[in-house]
């Protein structure tokens, strides 16, 4: 009997060093000042994964190769939410015709990196999108990205990890529509 309890005591503090796969929420924020200029065209916007792997990357840890964090199917919608919030803030009109200037923005990258080894001490993360505004026979594409790193004492949770997903997509989507060639730009339309 003690041997059987001695092999699932062990099984379960085996267990408890590895970490369990995540699905992350996203759900940025854009805080927008107000631009020095009056920008109050109509726009459409259209978000796309245009990501490699939907796959942010491992949480590291002893079976660091079996553990994905992800972000739902959720993540376009949410980035597209953020950025018309983010466009009505800054005064436009945000509609669904496709007869009006054209918002898009392209999600080239989203990584969630730990360093290798059986203990988790930091998370780094980086982004980068694309956004390309059509205006008529106008045009204007910028490429924005961000970068955090964050020490930890140990492997993040799912809502740090969500926090820390949302911090650098909020810090993108900022640095974006924060761009003066793309208020300009906007401000034209």
């Amino acid at each position: 009997m003690r041997k059987y309890l001695a092999i699932i005591l062990g099984s379960v503090l085996m267990a408890g060093c590895a970490l369990s796969p995540q699905d992350v929420d996203v759900n940025p924020k854009i805080v927008v000042e107000k631009p020095e200029q009056t920008i109050d065209g109509v726009v459409s916007v259209a978000v796309y994964d245009d990501r490699i792997s939907k796959s942010l990357g491992n949480r590291g840890g002893v079976y660091g190769k079996t553990n994905a964090i992800n972000t739902t199917d959720k993540l376009p919608l949410a980035l597209r939410s953020a950025v018309e919030l983010g466009l009505r803030e800054l005064g436009m009109t945000v509609t669904q015709s496709e007869e009006v200037a054209q918002f898009q923005l392209y999600l080239d990258e989203l990584e969630y990196e730990v360093p290798e080894g059986n203990y988790v001490t930091q998370v780094d993360l980086k982004t980068r999108v694309r956004v390309t505004a059509i205006s008529g026979n106008e045009r204007f594409t910028g490429s924005y990205s961000s970068t955090i790193r964050e020490r930890v004492p140990s492997a993040p949770s799912e809502k740090k990890n969500e926090e820390l997903v949302n911090k650098v997509l909020s810090d993108v989507l900022n640095r974006a529509l924060a761009d003066p060639e793309l208020e300009d730009f906007l401000a034209g339309i």
